[in-house]
């Protein structure tokens, strides 16, 4: 019989975009393959699975694990440099970075930003690599290893890219695909493969037509950027412009479709509005990003409300950081201030809505929710375990006697890693924050 694990513990569930359930003393079954099997109750729990090994997390509170819909992983080392815009910063800054994550790079760079991601509390992100193939396979490796649940692409660059960065059309499809009939459905489903042409500026018509036929051949995911910039946009204007709109680029050469999660998505007339959600096309807010790179703010209220399929994404290295907890309350703030434009149209990002976005939301916008997303019975066990007295002003304060909205508001607009304990994936336990801060205390001894 497979080992079964009853987790205790206050279970906060996203359940809509503005509504959750909430366990005071919970109870989550989790099998020995890491599906979910109940959750509720921790009493009702226990007298239906009385020979399960309890996990006592009793004061503590049980999320889903969190879901990054769109970041950069040779970027990692280049956060956080402030000052220049989207191009420029690409030309200063990114190429660069990304010319230099060779295989060798890689291999040290990627245990880094995996296990930074699992600290956070992220258990899926949807994550670029560079053009190279080698270092890409890679990537994969490690995500393997680190057992975190990764689709991840390496990105692909035909035309008005640096030198070293570029590619030929048919070596760039032919090495993309090559990478992704290696990983695609790796780990027993847990790794997944999107092709990711950078952009249309950088990518020929040919080159991202056959983006559209491979990624519909493998059933894997496309991901690429949409209308970041007015800089950006002007270029595919003068670059393209047969074609009404930047929306409408994309959608000539087949990458619009169920599996395809555009990011940023800021200036999207009423017509590419409509194009992505008759094609049922996800997109990616990276507020963080957005604000970083003085990109724009995004009309997030007015893209949930007609339907379109919408997680949160760090963007690193344009958001400065890895944390989902500084891009939910990002995203608030990039609400708030849009209040104040002419054009604002009513409606609210709360709290809830962006932990939604962040968790099922997210899900949704891989078309993963049938799997992940919530603390289901029935889905896979992604989840974390966080600590909510860190959360608190003050010391003596009871979280326990704090309603659910309030604990879900200071988790936003004061939770940072550091209140992630514990981060699981399939019920395997990725990231323990005890034994990491133990090897660090023993590291910085032996030094």
């Amino acid at each position: 019989m497979q080992h079964v694990r009853l987790f205790r513990g206050h279970v906060l569930n996203p359940a809509a975009e503005d509504q959750y359930t909430f366990h005071a003393d919970g109870g989550m079954v989790v099998n020995g393959s890491g599906t979910i099997l109940e959750v509720g109750d921790y009493h009702e729990g226990r007298l239906r699975y009385p020979s399960a090994t309890v996990v006592d997390c009793s004061d503590r509170l049980i999320l889903p694990g969190l879901i990054d819909t769109h970041t950069h992983l040779p970027q990692f080392g280049a956060v956080a440099l402030y000052g220049k815009e989207l191009l420029e910063w690409l030309k200063t800054y990114i190429f660069p970075a990304e010319r230099a994550f060779t295989p060798e790079a890689a291999d040290m760079l990627c245990p880094l930003f995996f296990r930074s991601l699992l600290s956070h509390g992220v258990t899926t992100a949807a994550i670029y690599c560079s053009v190279l193939k080698d270092s890409t396979h890679v990537a994969f490796e490690w995500a393997e290893k680190t057992g975190i649940r990764a689709i991840i692409g390496k990105i692909m660059m035909d035309q008005n890219a640096p030198d070293f960065l570029l590619e030929n059309t048919s070596e760039s499809l032919l090495a993309s695909e090559d990478v992704c009939r290696r990983w695609h459905g790796a780990a027993n489903g847990r790794l997944l493969y999107a092709f990711a042409p950078r952009f249309a500026p950088t990518c020929s018509r040919a080159l991202m037509k056959g983006v559209g036929e491979l990624a519909g051949q493998y059933s894997a995911y496309i991901q690429t950027h949409l209308a970041e910039h007015p800089a950006e946009m002007q270029w595919v204007r003068e670059l393209i412009p047969e074609s009404p709109s930047y929306t409408d680029v994309y959608f000539r050469a087949g990458l619009l479709g169920p599996k395809t999660i555009l990011a940023h998505a800021i200036y999207v007339s009423s017509d590419e509005r409509r194009l992505l959600t008759e094609t049922g096309t996800s997109l990616s807010h990276c507020p963080t990003s957005n604000l970083f790179l003085k990109s724009g703010l995004m009309p997030l209220r007015e893209l949930l409300d007609i339907g379109l399929r919408i997680g949160l994404g760090s963007d690193v290295g344009g958001g400065p950081t890895l944390s989902p907890f500084e891009v939910m309350r990002s995203a608030i703030h990039v609400h708030t201030a849009r209040r104040f434009l002419p054009d604002f149209r009513g409606g609210d990002i709360s709290p809830v809505t962006a932990f939604y976005m962040a968790t099922l939301g997210g899900a949704k916008a891989l078309g993963l929710d049938d799997t992940i997303g919530s603390l289901t019975c029935g889905k896979e066990a992604d989840f974390i375990i966080v600590n909510p007295q860190r959360l608190s002003p003050l010391p003596a304060e009871k979280w326990m006697d704090i309603s659910p909205e309030t604990l879900l508001s200071r988790m936003i607009f004061r939770g940072d890693d550091r209140i992630v304990e514990q981060t699981y994936v399939r019920g395997v336990l990725c990231y323990d924050r005890s034994s990491h801060e133990n090897n660090e205390r023993q590291s910085s001894m032996r030094v």
